[in-house]
């Protein structure tokens, strides 16, 4: 993989890993040295608010079967659709991805405005299934940092945090990439196995580093 080198700051990093991985906490240490992160997590729970376009492309696409009393977004429902069905998946992502990459490029635009930082971190959970699809990372990344764990930490950290059953998560680890295909696309590889002062250590280092590289 080949790094844009010599770039004006602010360096733009795409932040993935597998569910359980720990890239929320890596956002986490990252802010303590004031490096903003995109959660496009958050920005597509965003997009689907009651009379959202984006929640209205939904129900078009898939009925108000989707749909909580509430107006809401049922979100079991939905995942219900799409866990078996990968039309319904790529139908989904078709109404989403644009209008979450359309979010993710203004937020980078507002960040770059005044005094912008040294580093921004996209957080992009799929990543790796996207390039997979697409043959190409998104143009805006300059790099991918990718947050590796074991299989048996991924699945320990994840059944705590989400109350879910082992087999559950073991069935979401199988459904996206292999870490394989996932340290296949890194630039830089975070290393978690738990332990928090470990992980620290690390980002200390690689921030160093690649903040100073963005330097003109």
């Amino acid at each position: 993989m080949k790094l844009k080198k010599n770039l004006p700051p602010p360096l733009i990093i795409g932040l993935t890993g597998g569910i359980g991985s720990g890239k929320s906490t890596v956002s986490q240490i990252l802010s303590e040295y004031h490096i903003p992160t995109i959660d496009t997590d958050l920005i597509s729970r965003q997009l689907v608010t009651p009379h959202s376009t984006g929640l209205n492309a939904i129900v078009q696409q898939f009925g108000k079967r989707i749909l909580n009393p509430d107006a809401t977004l049922n979100r079991r429902v939905l995942r219900e659709i799409i866990f078996n069905d990968n039309t319904a998946k790529q139908q989904l992502e078709a109404i989403l991805h644009p209008m979450i990459q359309t979010e993710v490029q203004k937020q980078i635009s507002q960040l770059k405005q005044n005094s912008p930082p040294p580093l921004i971190l996209v957080a992009i959970p799929l990543l790796a299934e996207s390039i997979k699809k697409d043959g190409q990372r998104p143009d805006y990344i300059h790099q991918i940092w990718v947050v590796d764990s074991s299989v048996e930490q991924q699945i320990k950290q994840a059944s705590q945090r989400d109350n879910s059953p082992p087999e559950q998560i073991q069935k979401i680890i199988n459904q996206q990439a292999s870490r394989k295909e996932r340290l296949a696309i890194a630039d830089v590889v975070i290393h978690n196995n738990g332990d928090i002062s470990h992980l620290k250590k690390q980002l200390k280092n690689i921030v160093s580093k690649e903040a100073n590289s963005t330097a003109i």
